[in-house]
Order: C-alpha cells, then sequence, then structure tokens
C-alpha cells in the first residue's frame, strides 16, 4: 500500500512538474506573440505613416504648381493691363499737355 502511495504521490509531482513546465512555455509564447504583434502594429504603423507623407507630398507639389499657374495667368494679366494702360497714357499725354497749356495761359479749349 505503502508503494501505491509514493508511486501517486511521484505521479502527481511529474504531473505538476509537467504543468509548471506547460504554463512557463504558454507563457513564453504568449509573450513571443505580445512581442511579433506589437513588431506587427509598429511597422504597420511606419508603413501607414510613410504613405501619408507621400499622399501629403503629392498633393502639395499639385496644389503648388497649381498656384504657380495661377499666379502666371495673374501676372500675365496685370502686364497686359498695365501695357494698354501705359498705352493709353501716351496717346493721351500730348492732349493732356495741349490742355493743361492753353489752361495756364488763360485759354480755353
Amino acid at each position: 500500500m505503502t508503494s501505491a502511495i509514493e508511486e501517486t504521490v511521484k505521479a502527481l509531482v511529474e504531473f505538476e512538474s509537467e504543468l509548471d513546465r506547460a504554463k512557463a512555455e504558454a507563457a513564453s509564447a504568449k509573450a513571443r506573440a505580445m512581442k511579433d504583434a506589437m513588431d506587427w502594429a509598429e511597422s504597420a504603423k511606419s508603413s501607414a505613416i510613410a504613405r501619408a507623407q507621400e499622399i501629403a507630398s503629392r498633393r502639395v507639389a499639385q496644389a503648388k504648381a497649381e498656384a504657380e499657374a495661377e499666379a502666371a495667368k495673374i501676372k500675365e494679366k496685370g502686364e497686359a493691363d498695365l501695357r494698354a494702360f501705359e498705352g493709353s497714357i501716351s496717346k493721351h499725354r500730348t492732349r493732356a499737355a495741349d490742355l493743361a497749356a492753353s489752361r495756364l495761359l488763360g485759354e480755353s479749349a
């Protein structure tokens, strides 16, 4: 009977040892899984940030090109308006000088 009790205790000790080993392996597997998940999350975050920066850079470049094109159109229109104004001034300068001179001299136009 003592032998049966000893065998039972020995089997329980071995079972407890196996159970502790299984718990340690489970904890280790959990830790590896958590590390792998964290690594994957960091990689996904880095990829998402890089993609967002790429999209933002393209949009900024496109907006800059559109703004530069609009600025060029505005500049061209301003230069054309200035040329027209200067042409009008030249065209009417002589007439204005004659009118001013006649007023100063007391003549009526």
